[in-house]
């Protein structure tokens, strides 16, 4: 064999293992690829936009504060508790409802609740967020008068309801000391917090 037509045979030969292990290369490169291409994936801003809507269809935030709440012997006026909600749809319009004693008596208090109620509409209603803040001072007139708690000096529940359709959106706890504070949830409970 000569020596040009020896330097020939290899150099083909080394060319066709290169092209061979440049295949198997390709290969398992596309092997490797998401199944779905990349132009049919979300771009960042229809996830995030996906993940707000989600998020406020499921995640409803509903709160009362203070929560434990030391009830007045005498009327405070200008005082009371505020409720804060979250995670609803914008301008959704919700009620609140309370609901206490042993047979789960329900008043509904949304019609006087005070600051954040919206008298020309005639409802509560959340914002352009999906978010409202109402107080409501009108349930606590004092032990002889009350009109709302009828003497239950235990845990109770507000209840965020949807106005249109009724269904409970989410459930606020909330902890009711009586004047003579012997209850023993007493030692962490707070007066009444200014509402104007």
């Amino acid at each position: 064999m000569s020596k040009v037509f020896t330097i020939t045979w290899l150099r083909s030969r080394r060319l066709l293992v290169s092209a061979v292990a440049l295949l198997g290369l390709a290969a398992l490169v596309f092997a490797l690829q998401p199944a779905s291409p990349a132009s049919s994936a979300p771009d960042a801003a229809s996830s995030r936009a996906q993940m707000m809507e989600e998020g406020w269809q499921a995640n409803v935030v509903f709160e009362v504060h203070p929560t434990f709440i030391r009830y007045p012997e005498d009327r405070i006026r200008d005082h009371g508790v505020w409720f804060v909600g979250a995670g609803l749809a914008p301008e959704q319009e919700v009620e609140i409802r309370m609901v206490w004693g042993s047979v789960g008596l329900h008043n509904d208090i949304t019609s006087v609740l005070d600051v954040g109620y919206d008298e020309d509409l005639g409802g509560l209603f959340a914002n352009e967020h999906g978010a409202f803040v109402v107080a409501f001072e009108r349930g606590f007139r004092g032990t002889g008068s009350d009109f709302v708690f009828y003497g239950e000096w235990e845990a109770v529940s507000f209840r965020l309801l949807d106005a249109i359709t009724g269904e409970v959106l989410a459930v606020a706890p909330a902890v009711l000391c009586g004047p003579a504070l012997e209850e023993p949830w007493c030692n962490v409970s707070s007066e009444l917090v200014p509402i104007e």
